[in-house]
């Protein structure tokens, strides 16, 4: 806050004090009371040169700053609250939700609550010892709101994989064949024979196929969120099939490179946005060790809150710069994205 905005609402806040408010009530009722001016004239010159003196106060500015400080954060706390709200439904659509709720993805809000909870209490530590915070609990506020905008990121990649759906076994529109992913490995299998004659089909049925579950387990989720080598294989495995048939047929050739160009498009953008992730990943792991270790500091018997802010700071410029890197990734995301929902 500048110094004259500063001024400004000091000015106000000593104008509108209760003090003033009461003197002037009271002035008011004696000169109505008295049909005499005199009570309220000097009250306006005593108000006045006591406003003018208070609005310079160091005591009175800081209880504007304090004042203005709150605000902000509790605007802070409202827009991360709406920001936790809206990655947590994120987190409970599906494939993600059930990623989740098998292991093999962590419970990101899970995590989010633990780092609320140490950021309070470092908060009550700091309030009990009244040590000046040195700006620890603004900090460690920016790195719950960093944190969540990292998981939005995180759950964004994910679906990205989800919805690039690898290509079945046989032909594509394309005119383009190869086996499905995985086939090579049950290439040793042998079919079960046919049924004999006079068996019931439906019977047949009930001893080949596996029984189905049913309920909420009953789903087509994979287990684990896709591999990114198992889509560029892919891409690559169709690639090369559609050369094979520019090949094959010269009069489709310029359609088939420039088929064989999206593909390479789609595959270095894939390489991209694995690379984005995987920063997000590593920043991810390291919150809940920063916040731990931030907490033992302040609650250590030795404490100095300059030492503690100075080395968050240090923490806050890598979490900064791996901002920066996301958000340089950010139009391969965005073109992936106008892939997968074309206008």
């Amino acid at each position: 806050m500048d110094a004259k905005t500063l001024w400004k609402r000091s000015l106000k806040k000593a104008v509108t004090s209760p003090g003033n408010m009461i003197s002037g009530a009271v002035c008011l009722a004696a000169s109505a009371a008295l049909a005499n001016p005199l009570p309220m004239i000097l009250w306006g010159l005593g108000s006045t040169g006591w406003t003018v003196f208070a609005s310079t106060s160091k005591s009175l500015h800081q209880q504007v700053l304090d004042e203005e400080r709150r605000e902000q954060e509790a605007k802070v706390e409202g827009e991360r609250e709406i920001l936790r709200q809206k990655i947590e439904a994120q987190l409970l659509e599906p494939p993600v939700v059930h990623w989740i709720r098998r292991g093999n993805l962590p419970d990101y809000m899970q995590v989010y609550r633990r780092l609320v909870e140490v950021r309070d209490r470092v908060a009550r530590v700091l309030r009990e010892r009244g040590e000046d915070s040195g700006g620890i609990l603004q900090q460690l506020n920016y790195m719950l709101t960093a944190y969540l905008h990292f998981v939005r990121e995180r759950v964004m990649y994910l679906h990205i994989l989800a919805n690039i759906r690898p290509v079945a076994g046989g032909m594509d529109d394309s005119g383009v064949s190869f086996p499905a992913a995985g086939s090579a490995g049950t290439a040793g299998k042998t079919t079960p024979p046919p049924p004999p004659a006079g068996f019931a089909q439906n019977r047949w049925e009930r001893v080949t196929k596996p029984k189905q579950q049913k309920g909420k387990d009953a789903d087509p989720t994979p287990a684990a969120p896709p591999s990114v080598d198992t889509r560029l294989e892919e891409i690559n495995r169709k690639v090369e099939r559609l050369r094979e048939l520019a090949k094959k047929e010269p009069a489709t050739a310029r359609t088939r490179e420039w088929h064989i160009g999206i593909l390479e498009k789609q595959r270095d953008l894939l390489v991209e946005c694995q690379k984005r992730d995987q920063t997000c990943v590593a920043q991810l792991g390291a919150f809940l060790d920063v916040f731990e270790v931030i907490l033992a500091r302040v609650t250590a018997s030795q404490f100095s809150a300059t030492e503690v802010a100075g080395y968050m700071s240090s923490v806050v410029e890598q979490i900064e710069e791996t901002e920066r890197f996301v958000a340089s990734m950010q139009p391969a995301m965005n073109e992936l994205l106008g892939g997968l929902n074309p206008p």
